[in-house]
């Protein structure tokens, strides 16, 4: 019975993703949508792991290397183009 829970939940997801490659836009409106219903709940208390969450959501599911946008809506990220703050003087 596990197995096929499974596989269904497995078709589903895979349902999902093929829906957010035909509209990247939608996509990324409801995964904005769904952390900042859960960053609101949470009172802001996981907001750079819900940002890197939503941000791996949306490459894995739109299929887009770069997204761009805020990871929660109204908010920023704070993030630069560059992993590690230039020390050059």
């Amino acid at each position: 019975m596990p197995r096929i829970r499974a596989a269904a939940v497995l078709t589903a997801v895979e349902s999902a993703r093929r829906w957010a490659h035909q509209n990247p836009d939608k996509a990324t409106g409801y995964i904005d949508k769904a952390t900042g219903f859960i960053d609101k709940r949470t009172k802001g208390k996981y907001h750079s792991q819900i940002g890197g969450i939503s941000s791996q959501a949306k490459k894995a599911f739109t299929g887009q290397q770069g997204v761009s946008g805020t990871t929660v809506p109204g908010e920023t990220t704070g993030r630069t183009d560059r992993p590690y703050p230039d020390m050059r003087a």
